[in-house]
């Protein structure tokens, strides 16, 4: 009998120590999903910009093309303003 009582001694600690665990772990995960949710807005956002700086960077090659093309056709009309008739 006397194992038994220090048995159900031993209960209330051991439910205590889970619950305390379990709050930690239930803290652990609420501070993760809210690390994981900073991490991903964060990426969100830096692929949106990255988005924008492509659209930028392809309409620039795309005025810098067109201004090569100008280029190319002028300097052919220059060239055949300068041969002889």
């Amino acid at each position: 009998m006397a194992s038994q009582s220090s048995d159900s001694k031993q209960k209330p600690r051991k439910s205590g120590c889970y619950s305390t665990n379990y709050a930690l772990k239930a803290d652990y995960r609420e501070i993760r999903r809210l690390d994981l949710k900073k991490r991903l807005g964060v990426l969100l956002y830096r692929r949106e910009r990255m988005e924008r700086e492509l659209e930028a960077i392809k309409a620039a090659l795309s005025t810098l093309e067109d201004q090569m093309q100008r280029n190319v056709a002028y300097e052919q009309l220059s060239l055949c303003d300068k041969s002889p008739s």
